[in-house]
């Protein structure tokens, strides 16, 4: 894939933006909160224009703060666009659902071939500008797909409407089949890591340490699932864990909930097939479950290839007296121009300054616009509004994930790579989940996220792990802060605040 290399634009002072601005305003956002950098951000301006053309959608992206976790902001209508394309194409072509399976399929090969193409050795400036342009090019054919992956929490609603029209039987029957179906069709690589070292938990002695070291090697990479700058897991994290296992109680209560997960999908396997929906319908709901499924799997592989980059710029960042972190703070055709000029194109403070003090970044249809110092600001006042009384609700709503009531103290945790810091017992608050935060959603009480839907990783591990857990409330983490005193109510899909945190004198 030939991708032509720019630059954004590096000042606000443009025509463009005023077009931007002008498209901006009469978009709506979600809100997310992650833990970015420039060369993430920039991956997805060429990804932008892939996805733009391939499905003729316009919307926008931005990121700004001071911070490495900073609030991300994407169109809201971007999804629902995306499933009417889809639905349509659904119902004019058959064949459209398996074709997107494949896509899907095919990236994971792709993916997987790519963290194997890494040398584990030092590389030379035109390797590593052969290595960067090879992510470039999968990062693109990726997120051409991947900007789009909760369109498919749309399409489940279309289809819940489809089902109950063509629906022959009980009410009763009807609401347990759709509590029940939307199951993936396997568990992914984050699960499969779960059931892995329960069968490490039955070994003994030289024959279980060998066993984790190989767990390590095969799972460490689960860890980044937020940049390459990430630290993966070790050894004492898996044998941290697996001490747990080893208490009886613990492995029989862990072994109980996994066969009963598995046995979800087996249970959706049979009532799909049992059903006497059309065959069109039910093409429709396997392609959901397979979706639910490839796209957690899929998100699992790309660490593979985080882990391996960690050593391409490693490199990098040794040629040019930089951190890894620096490093990836500087756009695509910073690094491939100061590469084959053998010094940085951008001066080293300047690429400091993004890293340690922040940057605003926004990608949009006529341009796309990167800044820092009192630009972020200005820019952020530009295009988000300010929240109203967002600190003064006392509690929020959203979809139930898994049922169940339960009280206690909050913990709101806005990075992953604070998850250990949960205790047991207390009720986890996050923007979303990704496979670092399983071992704080075992300790958890209860699970609240500002995002995603009923297919989300947190939906999928809370139900696996029985946690009362609500999902996509938009602004748990503004709402509730670490200490407060809450009543989950998971089977109404709210959560309330019983006492606020005193604050310190």
């Amino acid at each position: 894939m030939k991708i032509k290399l720019s630059n954004p634009l590096f000042t606000l002072d443009n025509e463009r933006l005023k077009k931007d601005l002008a498209f901006i305003r009469g978009e709506k956002f979600s809100r997310f909160i992650r833990r970015r950098t420039v060369f993430y951000m920039d991956g997805y301006r060429y990804a932008y224009a892939a996805a733009k053309k391939r499905w003729n959608i316009n919307f926008a992206f931005f990121e700004a703060g001071h911070e490495i976790v900073k609030p991300v902001y994407l169109s809201g209508s971007l999804n629902a666009k995306a499933a009417e394309i889809w639905w349509r194409k659904m119902h004019e072509d058959s064949r459209f659902t398996h074709q997107l399976i494949r896509e899907l399929e095919v990236l994971i090969k792709s993916t997987k071939r790519l963290a194997r193409s890494i040398p584990k050795r030092e590389l030379a400036p035109k390797e590593l500008e052969q290595a960067i342009r090879a992510y470039l090019s999968w990062w693109v054919a990726f997120f051409e797909l991947a900007y789009l992956w909760f369109a498919v929490e749309n399409i489940k609603d279309k289809l819940e409407a489809e089902i109950r029209e063509a629906w022959h039987g009980s009410r009763e029957d009807l609401q347990q089949f759709l509590e029940s179906v939307y199951r993936p069709t396997q568990w992914p690589r984050s699960s499969m890591e779960q059931r892995d070292l329960l069968k490490i938990a039955k070994l003994k002695g030289k024959s279980q340490v060998r066993a984790l070291r190989n767990h390590t090697r095969k799972y460490r990479h689960l860890a980044l699932h937020d940049t390459l700058a990430d630290t993966p897991f070790d050894f004492e994290y898996f044998e941290t864990r697996l001490k747990t296992l080893l208490h009886a109680n613990e492995y029989r209560r862990t072994k109980k909930v996994l066969e009963s997960a598995d046995a979800e999908i087996r249970r959706a396997d049979q009532l799909l097939r049992r059903s006497k929906l059309p065959s069109a319908i039910k093409q429709r709901i396997y392609f959901v479950r397979s979706y639910m499924f490839l796209r957690t799997e899929s998100i699992d592989y790309v660490t593979t290839v985080y882990e391996a980059y960690q050593r391409v710029f490693a490199s990098f960042a040794r040629l040019f007296d930089l951190s890894i972190c620096e490093a990836l703070h500087m756009t695509y055709q910073e690094i491939f121009l100061s590469l084959r000029r053998g010094k940085l194109t951008r001066p080293k403070s300047e690429i400091q300054e993004r890293a340690n003090h922040g940057y605003a970044y926004l990608i949009a249809p006529h341009a796309s616009f990167l800044v820092t110092g009192a630009d972020i600001d200005r820019l952020r006042a530009l295009i988000i509004p300010r929240g109203e009384g967002i600190s003064k609700l006392q509690q929020v709503k959203g979809q139930t994930a898994y049922s169940g009531k339960v009280k206690g103290i909050v913990h709101v945790i806005l990075d992953s790579q604070k998850a250990d810091e949960l205790k047991e017992g207390e009720i986890l608050v996050t923007a979303m989940t990704n496979p670092e935060y399983v071992p704080a959603m075992k300790r958890s009480a209860g699970i609240i996220t500002n995002e995603g839907g009923i297919l989300c990783h947190a939906a999928i591990m809370s139900r696996e792990l029985q946690k009362p857990c609500i999902i996509g409330t938009r602004n748990a983490t503004d709402v509730f802060a670490t200490g407060d005193v809450i009543f989950l109510d998971a089977d109404n899909g709210t959560a309330k605040i019983l006492h606020k945190k005193s604050p310190r004198l």
